[in-house]
């Protein structure tokens, strides 16, 4: 197999991982959605970040057909079944929005990093087309990563006031 072959088989196994990375980040926001309505700029945000997670998906589903592949079934169950675990993780603690928003930010940092290798592969393995997608992806997951950042202090006063209420 040739270096650039090899380099795209690659390339299509980081696009199968990455939309099973996104199937697993919508499911986790829609697990958590609810528990997040008394934190109304939160709320909304998340819900943003389900749908932008849902257009990175289809994106993904866009460039693997390109290449005559698809998502992997698999991937996609296990990925399911762990959003599902993930959403419920810390619904017994009681600063369960500060841990999903922590947790959140380090999902964020993921999720650019896989964008920025997918980049990195697609260019080695010929695919330098298909950057400009997936840059719009990373910039996607960059905006929320430091919206959740720039806003956890106020995440933090938010629940000590309804927790000292």
């Amino acid at each position: 197999m040739s270096g650039l072959n090899a380099a795209m088989d690659v390339y299509l196994t980081g696009l199968r991982n990455q939309h099973a990375v996104e199937t697993q980040a919508i499911g986790t926001i829609k697990n958590q959605l609810a528990r997040m309505e008394p934190y109304p700029a939160l709320h909304a945000q998340m819900q943003q970040d389900k749908q932008r997670s849902e257009t990175q998906a289809a994106r993904l589903d866009q460039l693997l057909a390109k290449r005559d592949t698809a998502k992997s079934g698999v991937k996609e169950i296990v990925a399911g079944t762990v959003a599902t675990v993930a959403g419920f993780a810390h619904v017994t603690a009681d600063d369960e929005v500060l841990k999903n928003v922590l947790a959140a930010i380090g999902y964020k940092a993921y999720e650019i990093s896989s964008y920025k290798v997918l980049i990195t592969l697609a260019n080695t393995a010929g695919a330098s087309e298909d950057v400009p997608v997936l840059e719009q992806s990373m910039k996607e997951e960059q905006e929320m990563g430091d919206w959740l950042g720039t806003h956890l202090p106020d995440f933090v006063q938010s629940y000590l006031k309804q927790h000292t209420a």
